[in-house]
């Protein structure tokens, strides 16, 4: 290829990316398409512009891509149906992730990388506005800190989900002279970036005083001191959560990750939904109730009776559901094994197509988050401090601490599930919960069937307590730990489309020997 036409189609990506974020589902008076002149024509222009960005972050988290094919990809949601990526993201064994620009269901690869990528490009042009311009948000630019700190945090939430996700991604920021200039980096560059604007926002938080208005975030208000929480909170997942391996996750700074944790939130995080047409929605957590299935890998290891060793055991073509005989209330009531459990509910019907493949089918239904996904109504968390309980156990028992993770592990283990507490040695007894089987059995040396250890124990607590909290949080957590399916890709590859933009070739990931499978 000539570097004309390289140029060339590298000019159309930029131009495609840097169309001032503009049609992203931005808070600004004309969210399908802003005009760039008129949005960028004075300071509370440039605040809407920015701040505005925040929604299509939460789409991104909590709607129709990523995540439902993440969850599939994480054996953490089954379903046969091609929409969303259900069924080429769960088939078994698994293939690798179908990289083409004509392919329907790809979105989950392809719209994460454009809209991240103009939101990115929207506050590079707010930001350069506010230098260039001089602009003075409120009297005399008494708010500018407010939206500086706040371009930030979005900038690092941003980078940080491109590093998650992709094996490489741009780093476009208000530094970024010429588009043009912009090398592709590697996933441990971008996370860096990510982590380096969530620094930069809390220290201009840290010289002021603010609050971020209601709008912004959802509906409620924030104080200073919540934002800078919410900066440590996501900066200790995002450090967890990038490991692609075992090994890469073990050398994670735990300590560092502790210590975020430490000064991050002290209460749960989200928005308040505003009805089925509003404008903040949750497609991810609407998979709740007897129309969607929880794939039996998830509660696998809770099972008693040796059925799950089994069903593992088995090829794909010939598996079939059984009945999870366990003790955890999450899964089954008191009064018989098929009674409601209080996170999910056994149903007596399988509503996958038997045709379309065994291992799709699943009895029990999703009920963690049923009541938000009828009404639409109510609060609906992105970030939990439950999740960071469990980043704090890790952490713990990663440094050499294991006695301090078993609060956090043991919490809703006793009062929810009532299972007997875990110890430091894990779980014990002739009926213990976790069984080191199936996937799990991935996570340590430990004997198929037997009683699980205290990470293993952890990565089972973890999976009930965070099910379907945000796209990709069992994918990623998984990776890291070592126990997806063997074959599942452990990243994206940057779509078709924008390869073929940039003269690249098409490359993909995932397949059984593929490249970043998990073994």
């Amino acid at each position: 290829m000539t570097v004309i036409t390289k140029t060339i189609r590298r000019s159309a990506l930029v131009a495609a990316l840097l169309s001032t974020g503009a049609c992203l589902d931005l808070a600004v008076t004309n969210v399908d398409a802003p005009d760039r002149d008129r949005a960028l024509a004075t300071a509370r222009d440039v605040e809407a512009l920015i701040s505005g960005t925040f929604r299509t972050w939460w789409d991104l988290q909590q709607r129709n891509a990523p995540g439902p094919a993440m969850a599939a990809m994480a054996d953490e949601h089954t379903g046969s149906q091609a929409n969303y990526g259900f069924q080429d993201q769960g088939m078994e064994p698994p293939r690798e992730i179908i990289n083409q620009t004509a392919y329907q269901w790809g979105y989950w690869v392809y719209d994460p990388w454009l809209l991240i990528n103009r939101a990115l490009a929207s506050i590079r042009d707010g930001l350069q506005s506010i230098e260039q311009l001089g602009l003075q948000i409120g009297t005399g630019g008494a708010d500018n800190p407010r939206i500086l700190a706040f371009a930030k945090f979005m900038q690092g939430l941003f980078l940080g989900n491109l590093a998650l996700q992709y094996d490489q991604a741009y780093v476009l920021d208000e530094t970024v002279g010429d588009p043009l200039t912009m090398e592709l980096k590697p996933y441990a560059d971008v996370m860096a970036a990510a982590r380096a604007k969530l620094e930069e926002a809390r220290q201009i938080a840290s010289q002021s005083n603010f609050t971020i208005p209601a709008g912004w975030m959802g509906s409620r208000t924030f104080s200073r001191d919540v934002f800078v929480r919410l900066t440590h909170s996501y900066e200790a997942r995002f450090m967890a959560q990038v490991a692609r391996s075992p090994a890469e996750r073990a050398a994670v700074d735990w300590n560092g990750v502790l210590s975020h944790v430490q000064s991050g939130v002290t209460a749960d995080f989200g928005v308040d939904l505003d009805g089925p047409t509003g404008n903040w929605r949750i497609q991810l957590k609407a998979f709740m109730g007897i129309g969607s299935d929880v794939d039996l890998a998830l509660l696998g290891p809770a099972d008693q009776s040796g059925r799950y060793s089994a069903y593992e055991a088995t090829n794909p073509a010939t598996k079939t559901p059984f009945v999870i005989d366990t003790d955890d209330r999450r899964i089954r009531g008191a009064d018989s094994l098929k009674a409601p459990g209080l996170y999910v509910h056994y149903r007596p019907t399988i509503i996958q197509p038997a045709e379309r493949g065994l291992w799709y089918g699943s009895n029990y239904a999703p009920w963690w988050y049923y009541t938000l996904s009828t009404t639409r109504l109510g609060f609906a968390p992105d970030l939990t401090v439950i999740e960071m309980g469990f980043l704090a156990a890790e952490a713990y028992i990663r440094t050499g601490r294991p006695d301090l993770a078993l609060p956090y592990i043991n919490q809703r283990r006793v009062a929810v599930g009532g299972l007997p507490a875990a110890t430091v040695d894990g779980v014990s007894g002739a009926r213990c919960t976790p069984r080191s089987a199936g996937l799990l059995k991935k996570a340590s040396t430990r004997a198929e069937g037997a009683c699980g250890d205290l990470m293993q124990t952890l990565i089972y607590e973890k999976d009930m307590e965070t099910a379907y909290l945000y796209a990709g949080r069992s994918w990623y957590d998984h990776r890291g730990f070592g126990t997806l399916r063997t074959g599942r890709a452990v990243q994206c590859p940057l779509p078709q489309v924008d390869l073929d933009l940039l003269g690249l070739p098409t490359y993909s990931f995932g397949g059984v020997g593929g490249q970043s499978a998990a073994p």
